[in-house]
């Protein structure tokens, strides 16, 4: 198998480029909330690793006060998203307690902002136009009634799909034409060229046309690392099904197979490479994961 470096320094994806820009940001907000503020003084947002948050101040000209707000993208279909968020959402919840000085020892209750969360996925699995996901289901022991909750609401953002909030939102519209071309691109072409020609093509038709000229460097490198980590992942598997192979059971029964699975969702990539190499390691992560 050939190594393949990624760039795991370079964070900062598309999506999280276009809607750091407060009124990018507020424009995207209006369209998932039927709302049409116009303030970007109002909106503080903070960015975290793949995740963007957008907290409403408490504003007389605001219609909804002390809603936290929690958008994250997603290409890649994970099930772990609801404890990802709720991870996020105890960050987030930790940092709005501190800079309010919140006293939660006093006797009176304290209020706090009210959490909405929204994953706009954008992969390439067929899941319909909208998901809700539970956290819930994740519970080791399922519960009629969980005691912990957090309803996630995913937002397929392909284009063609939800077309009425991708009208709502010209970026976010102008944002999903751009990855459909450069997927499109993708198939024919290099992945580099198929970056260069959708940027040029996009600019050339007035598709995020400022943003590519000023961060044409940035998109480029963002773009590549995706595809870089994507690329990884199914060789990884490929690789995770010639041992399975090897260790003589059935590709869907192999206990490999299954362990690749699990690592995958977890985004364990290093864990993996090591795994097929390491037979010790390997088994230390079936005990982990439970897989006899």
């Amino acid at each position: 198998m050939k190594e393949i470096t990624i760039n795991r320094n370079f964070k900062d994806r598309v999506f999280c480029m276009l809607f750091s820009e407060p009124e990018n940001a507020l424009q995207l907000y209006n369209a998932l909330n039927d709302t049409n503020y116009t303030d970007t003084t109002d909106l503080k947002i903070n960015t975290l690793d793949n995740a963007i948050f957008l907290k409403m101040k408490n504003d007389v000209s605001f219609l909804i006060n002390n809603f936290m707000n929690l958008y994250e993208q997603q290409s890649t279909w994970n099930l772990n998203m609801p404890f990802r968020c709720f991870l996020y959402l105890g960050d987030l919840y930790i940092e709005w307690a501190s800079a309010q000085k919140v006293n939660f020892y006093r006797r009176n209750l304290v209020k706090i902002p009210t959490p909405k969360v929204v994953v706009l996925y954008n992969g390439e699995k067929e899941i319909g136009e909208e998901v809700e996901l539970y956290l819930s289901d994740a519970f080791e022991q399922p519960q009629e009634h969980p005691q912990l909750e957090l309803r996630v609401h995913v937002i397929n953002m392909n284009f063609g799909k939800n077309e009425n909030l991708l009208n709502k939102c010209s970026t976010l519209y102008e944002y999903s034409a751009f990855i459909a071309k450069t997927r499109k691109y993708a198939k024919i072409l290099s992945i580099e060229d198929a970056v260069i020609k959708s940027i040029d093509e996009s600019i050339e038709e007035g598709i995020l046309a400022q943003f590519l000229k000023v961060r044409r460097a940035d998109v480029m490198k963002s773009i590549l690392t995706e595809y870089d980590e994507e690329f990884v992942m199914k060789d990884l598997q490929e690789e995770a099904k010639e041992l399975g192979r090897s260790e003589g059971r059935s590709e869907g029964e192999s206990r490999f197979s299954r362990l690749t699975e699990f690592l995958l969702d977890d985004n364990r990539l290093d864990d993996l490479k090591r795994a097929t190499k390491d037979t010790t390691f390997r088994t230390t992560l079936y005990k982990e994961y439970g897989i006899e």
